[in-house]
């Protein structure tokens, strides 16, 4: 019975030594799982970061062009509008000089001045890219031209332009004033 009490207490003195082998390696895998758990905790903030900064990027990106987009716009309208201002000076002066052919007024200054201004006036037009519509043979386009009258002829066909009663002109397919046209209508 000794023996046995022995081999008991013995048993119970090795369960208590395990005990704390027990509740070490217990603690020990609680941790490891607890530190998996962080890494992937703290893998997904990453990426959740990252992803931020993305959008972020690519916001401002956005914005960047649309501000780019904005000035072009802007930019484009106000050119557009200076064009568009100039347009009756130009027609004053050709009106200036119509007016000083059929009196029969040619060669003086006064008109050879007026004569070099419209045509600096067209050049800055010209190297502004801007074009002038309206051509006489041409054929009539409603989006660039505007029927003024028509007549009939035998020289020009049909739907074509005979002659131009005001010039038109387009900047970068904006139209800035309709041509003002006869055309041939048989």
């Amino acid at each position: 019975m000794e023996n046995r009490e022995k081999n008991t207490q013995k048993t119970q003195n090795i369960q208590q030594d395990n005990k704390p082998r027990e509740i070490e390696n217990n603690v020990s895998n609680f941790q490891n799982i607890e530190i998996e758990n962080l890494k992937i905790q703290l893998s997904n903030n990453q990426n959740k970061i990252n992803d931020i900064k993305l959008r972020t990027l690519a916001n401002i990106d956005n914005i960047k062009k649309n501000a780019e987009k904005t000035i072009k716009n802007i930019k484009l309208k106000k050119t557009s509008n200076f064009f568009k201002n100039i347009i009756p000076i130009i027609d004053s002066l050709e009106d200036v000089l119509l007016f000083c052919n059929n009196l029969k007024t040619e060669n003086t200054p006064l008109l050879k001045g007026i004569e070099l201004t419209l045509q600096s006036l067209f050049n800055l037009l010209c190297t502004s890219k801007v074009k002038i519509e309206g051509k006489k043979c041409e054929i009539f386009n409603s989006k660039i031209h505007h029927i003024a009258s028509t007549q009939k002829s035998k020289k020009i066909p049909e739907n074509h332009i005979i002659s131009v009663y005001k010039k038109g002109f387009t900047f970068n397919k904006i139209v800035l004033r309709k041509a003002e046209v006869i055309i041939c209508k048989n």
